[in-house]
């Protein structure tokens, strides 16, 4: 009867013993989720806050195109506007369109074909290569 109980006292010692390491792994394993869930709630905030960013963005940026479009709709009225304006003045005064007609002078054109420039060392550059003017004669000295 004691080698029974004993038998069953050691069985009863390693059912424990196993049940206490499954309940150590468990304990391990909760505090690696917990881990985990809080790096995730801290990315998830850092997500969240880089939509709302985003949104706030994007809603500036749909503003200002609508602002932007609202401009360029107003220009281009004003543009009609004075092109019907010019054409009523020319219909009305002859020496008026007899100005309008005659070309514009070389130097005016060779202006207006100048290519787009974008900061200070574009406009150098361009310089450099456009039409250099002439060193002037200098006399010498009497």
């Amino acid at each position: 009867m004691t080698r029974a109980l004993a038998v069953i006292l050691a069985l009863v010692l390693a059912l424990m013993g196993w049940q206490s390491w499954r309940l150590n792994n468990a304990g391990h394993t909760i505090a690696k989720q917990a881990e985990a869930l809080k790096n995730n709630k801290q990315e998830l905030a850092k997500k969240n806050s880089q939509l709302i960013s985003l949104s706030i963005l994007t809603e500036t940026n749909s503003r200002a195109q609508t602002q932007l479009y609202a401009a360029a709709e107003e220009t281009s009225a004003l543009l009609r506007s004075r092109q019907r304006r010019i054409e009523e003045l020319k219909r009305e005064n002859e020496d008026l369109r007899r100005w309008a007609d005659t070309p514009l002078p070389a130097d005016i054109i060779r202006l207006r074909d100048r290519p787009a420039i974008a900061g200070g060392a574009a406009y150098r550059e361009w310089l450099s290569k456009s039409d250099a003017v002439p060193p002037g004669q200098v006399s010498a000295a009497q």
